[in-house]
């Protein structure tokens, strides 16, 4: 019987440790960034694991998990979107202009996505978002987005 809890304990342990799963589609070019995010809306704040591969267009496919949990995974190709997980609800399909309320900052993520891979130091869409970025020899570590609403997603990305 001790053994058994012993390797439950282990199993349980490792599930904890794993790596969000790798997401496809995008194709070579995409650019995959592998980082954290601290995601903050109405007093609330997720901070988790989170895979974006994005192609300069703004087409992206985000994963964003906590403790293995997936909490949003949002695809974009052209003018559709589509997402699932915890702060998706019910899953939605969609134009971006048509997300609900509470997908419309990762939809609006699509007009900032090319500024990552720029050498600008900050950028805005006046009443709509305001971004922040801080750079190592060109590669992104940082980027800080405040959009209306008091919602806010700060990345934090590993070389």
């Amino acid at each position: 019987m001790t053994s058994r809890t012993l390797v439950l304990l282990t199993a349980l342990l490792f599930a904890g440790c794993q790596s969000a799963k790798e997401l496809s589609g995008l194709g070579p070019e995409a650019k995959t960034r592998i980082g954290q995010l601290q995601y903050s809306y109405g007093g609330h704040s997720i901070v988790g694991d989170i895979i974006l591969r994005s192609l300069q267009g703004g087409d992206y496919d985000l994963y964003f998990s906590k403790g293995g949990v997936q909490v949003l995974e949002f695809q974009t190709r052209g003018s559709h979107m589509a997402a699932t997980g915890l702060l998706a609800k019910n899953g939605w399909s969609g134009p971006p202009d048509e997300a609900p309320g509470p997908l419309k900052p990762w939809a609006t993520l699509r007009e900032i996505l090319p500024y990552f891979g720029s050498n600008v130091p900050s950028a805005e869409k006046p009443r709509r978002w305001s971004a922040s970025f801080e750079r190592n020899g060109g590669v992104l570590l940082r980027a800080n987005v405040q959009f209306s609403g008091k919602k806010s997603m700060a990345f934090s990305f590993g070389q």
